[in-house]
């Protein structure tokens, strides 16, 4: 190994270590500091009437022993575990969980405990407020570490074992600048000499058969095997060299990568391992959370929205005549066609012209400065609010895909299916190359990326677009 490689790699496993131990201590700081605030609310400030007998020292001997029990469970819950660190939904899932059973913990302890009658009420508020400092702490804690690593920190260095299209389409999306935690060293390739540049800088290293002696040379850590670019025998000596003990660990990307956005589910038939594949993109505790910010943010929106919708309504009537609305088909989860909201933002020959022709670059075809305005604002979507309530959109997802304009979107459209199309999406928000193909890419990261985070960060970029009256560019994709 090289002296560089071996640093490098060194440094990286100390920094994710202080990274832990940074964590568990701000957890037993937080997970403390709920303990304090629920007996100050429940007992100590008179908020609340509490007129059984108690004593400040039992509830502090319960916070020193529960405490490091609370680490442990959150240890035992994966909170502290390098792969799955600050990584998202499934890590508030698992605040949840380590939160709700280091409370059952307490009642334990107060059970074991002779002479100690803990507050029910104070146990419930340690719960409560344990699950949500917890979880705000985490959120902090995950911006800091997006910081530095888009800072160089933090970072796992990875080779990827095959060079085709795929092995190309996860080195770049793994090699990004937005936080993915990998640094792509290089491919190991059966078919292309040592050497090749293969994208950008990065070149092929070597062949599979010799992916440890690379991966110890240059100190990476991880290595991404694309099964489906290597020759069969060299896919069989990388599954042996992962079976012996080494520093690099071996992680195996599905065939079906490139189209393929839902999620997978490992099960077993007669001690057969088989995968499952979800009909649906977003499962689990993601639906709930989903779920959650369309109805409660999009009710809000709703509410809010009315004394707007209906001077749009009246300006509309009185500059245009006719009828308001419009309500073409479009696509929604997994193919099913329903019609979507609009506002009118031209005359009827001038929608009838939209809806059957691609719009011209940036702005709709309107001569008339209400259309324009309502356009650029994002008002003249403002009705797709009630397809959100009523669970055919989402507030953020995919663009709405037009019935009938199936072929424009090839292969991908299986994909883009999977979830509800939205209202905003990160097609809306993107800068640079607006084009169909470009748009498909965005709306695929999108899909196999979700978060409610990504989520939030978009409403947030598309509320300041709207305010700066960007929207515009790539419009010509857009199915009205």
């Amino acid at each position: 190994m090289s002296p560089s490689g071996h640093c490098g790699h060194e440094r990286e496993g100390i920094g994710h270590r202080y990274l832990i131990g940074g964590l568990a201590v701000v957890d037993a700081l937080v997970i403390a500091g709920s303990l304090l605030l629920a007996y100050y609310l429940r007992i100590g400030s008179g908020l609340l009437p509490y007129n059984a007998p108690h004593y400040f020292g039992a509830y502090a001997m319960t916070l020193l022993l529960a405490v490091p029990i609370w680490l442990v469970i959150f240890a035992l819950a994966s909170l502290y575990d390098v792969h799955h660190l600050l990584g998202g939904p499934q890590e508030y899932a698992n605040v949840f969980k380590g939160c709700s059973f280091g409370t059952l913990t307490l009642t334990v302890l107060g059970f074991l405990a002779r002479g100690a009658q803990l507050s029910r009420g104070w146990v419930l508020l340690v719960w409560v407020l344990s699950t949500l400092m917890v979880g705000g702490e985490r959120f902090l804690m995950r911006r800091i570490f997006f910081r530095l690593r888009r800072c160089g920190h933090l970072i796992q260095r990875a080779l990827i074992v095959g060079a085709n299209e795929q092995a190309k389409s996860i080195a770049a999306q793994l090699n990004s600048p937005t936080g993915s935690g990998y640094h792509i060293l290089g491919f190991l390739d059966d078919f292309l000499p040592t050497g090749t540049s293969v994208m950008e800088d990065l070149r092929v290293l070597g062949p599979p058969g010799r992916l440890m002696e690379i991966a110890h040379r240059i100190g990476a850590e991880q290595a991404i095997v694309v099964p489906d670019a290597m020759a069969w025998e060299s896919f069989q000596e990388v599954i042996r060299q992962a079976s012996q003990q080494n520093e690099v660990e071996i992680q195996l990307s599905p065939g079906f990568y490139e189209i393929l956005t839902t999620g997978v589910r490992v099960t077993h038939k007669s001690f057969v391992p088989l995968l499952v594949v979800d009909q649906v993109r977003i499962t689990g505790v993601d639906t709930l959370l989903k779920a959650s910010l369309d109805y409660g943010l999009g009710g809000l929106l709703a509410l809010l929205s009315l004394p707007a919708l209906a001077i749009i309504a009246v300006a509309i009537k009185c500059t245009y005549g006719g009828p308001i609305l419009i309500r073409p088909r479009v696509l929604g989860r997994n193919g099913r066609p329903f019609g979507t909201w609009k506002f009118r933002i031209g005359s009827l020959d001038e929608e009838k012209w939209i809806l059957s022709s691609a719009m011209d670059r940036g702005q709709p075809q309107t001569r008339h400065p209400l259309g324009l305005y309502l356009y650029e604002m994002g008002l003249d979507k403002l009705p797709q609010l009630l397809n959100v309530l009523g669970g055919q959109m989402s507030l953020v997802g995919p663009r709405t895909i037009s019935v009938g304009h199936n072929e424009r979107y090839g292969q991908w459209l299986p994909s883009l299916l999977t979830v509800k199309p939205g209202i905003t999406g990160p097609w809306a928000v993107a800068g640079g190359d607006r084009s169909l193909a470009a748009e498909i890419t965005l709306d695929i990261y999108y899909i196999r990326n979700w978060t409610i985070w990504f989520d939030l960060q978009i409403l947030f970029q598309t509320i300041r677009r709207v305010l700066r009256r960007e929207r515009g560019g790539g419009e010509e994709n857009e199915e009205r």
